[in-house]
């Protein structure tokens, strides 16, 4: 016979893993009711990301992308010789790809990216002087950092407009930097969806907001 003590922590345990189990699908369950919200949102404005905000937090819901590469030699026929120094085979016949140019052949085939007057929308929203050139230098194309970027140069409200401007600009420049944007055209796109995979999926974040003050509500 087992002593008491380790009865009851084998009780013990069971009933967290139950509670654990209980309290995941009722998150599930949470969380896909704030994709649906999120995602009708997002397909009536056109938009990539929607931020809700608690009383204790706030929730990220966003597009994310799966990346594959399904023939690597029409790949290497679009790109030239980049490929060769951005793409690493592996043993199993999966590739590394650099991180930079995996996101630019995301937007690229996407077409997720356009040209935007990135000052006159910083402009616009109230910022000036160093403040547009500290943010021209620091933002990024990431819904998320960009939005805590705006927030400490003192902008405030949803911005989800402001921020997708900002995401396809920075697309435009990522685009750019590796293929001439004269040069694309529907045959290009057309080897580009032989060569590679493109999947969307929503990816929900939630990140909780420390109290201030003595931390007490």
């Amino acid at each position: 016979m087992f002593p008491n003590e380790v009865i009851e922590k084998v009780d013990q345990a069971l009933l967290l893993e139950n509670e654990i189990k209980s309290k995941k699908k009722e998150l599930d369950g949470i969380k896909a009711e704030l994709q649906t919200e999120a995602l009708a949102f997002m397909n009536d404005k056109n938009l990539k990301w929607k931020q809700f905000a608690g009383n204790s937090g706030i929730c990220n819901v966003a597009y994310k992308e799966k990346f594959e590469i399904d023939n690597a030699d029409i790949l290497s026929e679009i790109c030239g010789a980049m490929a060769e120094s951005k793409l690493v085979k592996k043993i199993e016949v999966k590739y590394d790809v650099d991180d930079s140019f995996k996101k630019a052949l995301i937007a690229l085939y996407k077409r997720d990216y356009r040209q935007v007057d990135l000052q006159k929308v910083l402009e616009a929203m109230g910022l000036t002087g160093h403040q547009v050139k500290l943010a021209l230098k620091k933002l990024k194309g990431d819904y998320i950092k960009d939005k805590e970027l705006l927030e400490s140069l003192g902008v405030s409200g949803e911005l989800e407009e402001e921020l997708d401007a900002i995401h396809d600009q920075k697309n435009y420049e990522l685009v750019s930097r590796y293929f001439d944007l004269n040069a694309i055209d529907e045959e290009l796109f057309k080897k580009l969806k032989l060569a590679i995979n493109v999947e969307d999926s929503l990816a929900i974040g939630l990140t909780a907001v420390k109290k201030g003050g003595d931390g007490h509500d």
